[in-house]
């Protein structure tokens, strides 16, 4: 359906093909709201034309929704478009556990082992849910380019009564990996799923599954009957306490096996001496080669197939690992051209408010200073005039009041007369002159 590629979903754009699997065709596509990469998985038409089995799709995919662990690829929305069904998923950049098989082979056990511990810890939260993963395979573990562990489609083959086909008709994936109540047509329960993830720790640590055959039917034989093989006689060189874990959860009957994940990962951390994996360790498996950027398709790609991808991203805190090369961060906004196509009105008047607004701001800056400009002269200081200093007020000089004039005679009284005096004679004593006031010398020196 490559038809798809450039096409809008919601307010998803579809931007690559990533796989086909039993569900559908998976797709690359960005959220142009939020510049998110995400996977959509768009359903066969067959299986939406099915009410029932479409009702019990939207019921499940309400129910994973729900889930919130950083080890299952988290389920964003279940969406109709025309007469299409959609499922926008977590993206998740990194390799299948299969492709990491098919690259390197067998695992050393001090890596499978804790690794299978991972799993198991991601699929504990959703079993104490209710839910129960039904399609456990390496092709549905993602280790990522960032050092984590994600279950993908999980789930999803416990909604469809129908096994996975091929065009040809030939049931591939999952009977390798099914246990025998659900070869029997019992109900499945978390123990059904502890089976398949014994399957898988086996084929991690012998690069081969626990029982082949041409045929199916003869295959499924196996599951039910024929014992597990001895890990030493597959070329593996485990420890035998890992090896009796390991026949406990393949057990044939459901109640012989671990009745949860938690007490498998515990059984397995007492045998291998609670060994523990590094993030390092996972982003050396995914390695420096092709990445397998997927939703949920269990597809293989080879660099040339995966146009358009951008080169693995370290996580900030860290260390890269030895075998991957350096890569200059990338600030992409490659959901920005498809949103302003679609929304280019809302983008004009976005951009004529910022315009107007900016407008403004210039003229206002360039009005307030010409008001102070004469000609061609840049503006200048105001200049600040220095006030008048009043002066300080005179200082009184004390001036002496003028003497009072000698009172007048009294007409009434006659006027008194002096005794004669002698005039100076030899012998007679002059009498002195009196003194004048300073107000008759003033009026002396006035008339003179």
């Amino acid at each position: 359906m490559a038809d798809m590629i450039g096409s809008m979903v919601g307010q998803y754009r579809i931007v690559d093909e990533l796989g086909e699997g039993g569900m559908g065709v998976v797709y690359k596509a960005v959220d142009t709201m939020i510049e998110r990469e995400v996977a959509i998985k768009m359903l066969r038409p067959e299986i939406a034309r099915q009410p029932n089995l479409l009702d019990r799709f939207r019921s499940e995919a309400i129910t994973v929704a729900k889930l919130n662990h950083s080890g299952i690829a988290t389920l964003y929305s279940f969406t109709q478009q025309g007469e299409n069904f959609f499922m926008v998923m977590e993206y998740v950049p990194g390799k299948t556990l299969e492709n990491i098989e098919r690259e390197r082979g067998a695992l050393p056990w001090q890596i499978a082992v804790p690794l299978a511990a991972k799993i198991l810890e991601a699929i504990e939260p959703a079993h104490e849910m209710g839910i129960v993963h039904r399609d456990i395979k390496p092709a549905n573990i993602m280790l990522t380019t960032w050092g984590t562990i994600k279950v993908m489609d999980f789930g999803i083959s416990r909604m469809v009564a129908a096994p996975r086909m091929t065009t040809e008709g030939r049931l591939i994936g999952t009977i390798e990996y099914i246990s025998p109540e659900r070869i029997e047509g019992k109900p499945a329960d978390p123990r059904s799923d502890i089976y398949s993830l014994g399957v898988v720790l086996f084929e991690m640590l012998c690069n081969r599954l626990p029982f082949q055959s041409q045929s199916e039917f003869e295959l499924m034989k196996a599951h039910l009957r024929d014992p597990l093989p001895a890990l030493r006689e597959m070329g593996c060189n485990a420890p035998p306490a890992v090896e009796q874990v390991l026949r406990t959860a393949m057990a044939k009957a459901p109640d012989d096996r671990y009745q949860s994940c938690d007490a498998f990962a515990a059984a397995l951390a007492t045998a291998s001496g609670n060994l523990t994996i590094a993030k390092k360790d996972v982003v050396d498996l995914v390695g420096a080669g092709a990445v397998k950027e997927m939703g949920t398709a269990g597809h293989q790609f080879t660099p040339g197939e995966m146009p358009n991808m951008a080169a693995p991203q370290t996580v900030s805190g860290f260390a890269p690992a030895a075998n991957l090369p350096a890569a200059a961060p990338v600030f992409r906004l490659s959901g920005l051209a498809p949103w302003l196509k679609a929304n280019w009105k809302i983008a004009a008047a976005v951009a004529f408010v910022f315009l107007s607004v900016g407008i403004g701001v210039v003229a206002g800056m360039a009005r307030r200073p010409a008001q102070n400009v004469d000609g061609n002269n840049p503006p200048q200081p105001p200049v600040i005039q220095p006030q008048p200093v009043p002066a300080p007020p005179p200082v009184p000089v004390a001036v002496t009041p003028p003497a009072p004039p000698p009172a007048a005679a009294t007409p009434t009284q006659p006027p008194q007369t002096s005794p004669p005096t002698e005039p100076p004679g030899n012998g007679a004593k002059q009498s002195p002159k009196p003194k004048e006031s300073k107000h008759e010398k003033s009026l002396k020196a006035l008339d003179e």
